[in-house]
């Protein structure tokens, strides 16, 4: 369920401002060959981008999406947060790294980057809904069910509507059965339940694989990088 869409829409918006980096070869270069899927190429000439302009957020917006096409992700972590130093505009950066860090499967330190994204741009609403997939993964329903309510709440168009809400009714099921005196763990999901859950969830997998995401090459390890550093 991830909503890449957004985010590619808003590189179109800064692309339309003018900024620099889109005056470069280099980076006109890159971007047609990563319209074209060519992504290695695409990385060559967008490092050759940043190397021409270091501090232009645009080239590590591109950079992350090619890395993490290239599943690369750790440099897709390391570009995404340099870019955060380098616009107000932090929304998108902090989605995208929410995103890096579910499919490392950090989804304490996900659901962490989707609730800054959404307060850093509340339009960016799916990273309510990806935050309550991160919960759910952890298992936590009470925060799933938090995020993905506030999510119905701000986008009830969703085509997954339906879906979610019967998703919400059967984890309020569970956290009740729990919370029943002397009640052991539930138990498994019915099939038609876990056929539910499997139907909510579907579409993050997929998507995933089409986020858009930003960062430059660094030789600090990921995981030395402080939640100070991601913030700033």
């Amino acid at each position: 369920m991830i909503k890449t869409y957004i985010l590619f829409f808003l590189s179109v918006v800064f692309l339309a401002r003018g900024l620099s980096a889109s005056e470069s070869e280099y980076f006109k270069k890159g971007l047609s060959y990563y319209q074209g899927n060519e992504y290695e190429l695409a990385a060559a000439h967008f490092e050759e981008a940043r190397r021409a302009s270091p501090r232009e957020p645009l080239v590590y917006f591109y950079l992350g999406n090619v890395y993490y096409q290239l599943k690369d992700i750790d440099k897709a972590i390391v570009n995404f947060t340099a870019g955060l130093d380098l616009t107000e505009k932090k929304g998108p950066y902090f989605y995208n790294l929410g995103n890096c860090y579910y499919q490392k499967g950090n989804y304490d330190f996900s659901a962490e980057m989707y609730a800054k994204a959404g307060a850093s741009d509340p339009s960016l609403f799916d990273s309510h809904l990806n935050a309550g997939n991160a919960f759910f993964k952890k298992g936590d329903y009470a925060n799933t069910i938090v995020q993905w309510e506030t999510y119905l709440t701000v986008n009830p168009q969703t085509p997954q509507y339906a879906n979610i809400e019967k998703a919400i009714a059967y984890l309020k099921e569970e956290l009740e059965k729990k919370s029943l005196p002397g009640a052991a763990a539930a138990g498994g999901a019915g099939s038609n339940q876990s056929e539910l859950m499997d139907n909510v969830m579907s579409d993050l997998e997929s998507l995933l694989n089409k986020t858009e995401n930003v960062m430059e090459v660094s030789e600090k390890p990921v995981d030395d990088l402080t939640k100070e550093e991601i913030e700033r």
